[in-house]
């Protein structure tokens, strides 16, 4: 039992883990703007999350009182980041408004991730409970990061001119995520 749920708390450490670091300058146009603001947002959530998370990676040490403080940094993480998304706005750019759309969307499901997070810190009562919270909280977190894909995705499909592409590549908060 004690493998199967440490497995599972290394599991949900690495699907909550993400790239942090940057820079919060900007390259110029609306579109290069845009591009920084959105790394720099990734990159705060990223590091947060990781932050939150860490907590929960020695099973001996798994207590209902960490889940609940894991939660609400999550909460907060998320909440702040989804926020700075949408303070985004759309780019100023002919894929704007649908670049706009796909960071609402991912906003809006992953408002419904945390709502199932935290029914599963409060549905802990007892040591017993923490093994089913853990893989609650994990397919959330899954949720949440396939939902991110999902919006990198329809980001890089609306712009056939990699307009905003070539703005992600160029900005500097983005050097460590990859892109």
């Amino acid at each position: 039992m004690r493998l199967a749920l440490l497995a599972v708390v290394l599991g949900l450490a690495l699907v909550s883990a993400g790239c942090g670091g940057g820079g919060d300058e900007s390259s110029g146009t609306p579109t290069d703007e845009w591009a920084e603001g959105y790394c720099a947002a990734i990159v705060d959530w990223t590091t947060e999350r990781r932050r939150a998370t860490d907590k929960l990676r020695d099973y001996r040490s798994l207590s209902q009182d960490a889940f609940a403080q894991a939660g609400a940094e999550l909460r907060s993480a998320t909440e702040a980041f989804t926020a700075d998304l949408r303070e985004l706005g759309a780019p100023d750019a002919d894929f704007g408004e649908d670049a706009r759309q796909a960071v609402d969307l991912f906003a809006t499901a992953t408002e419904a991730d945390l709502a199932d997070i935290e029914r599963s810190v409060e549905g802990i009562s007892g040591p017993s409970d923490i093994s089913t919270a853990i893989v609650s909280i994990a397919a959330a977190l899954t949720s949440i990061n396939k939902s991110f894909t999902t919006m990198a995705n329809s980001l890089s499909r609306i712009d056939p001119e990699r307009e905003l592409q070539t703005a992600l590549e160029n900005a500097e908060s983005c050097d460590e995520l990859g892109i």
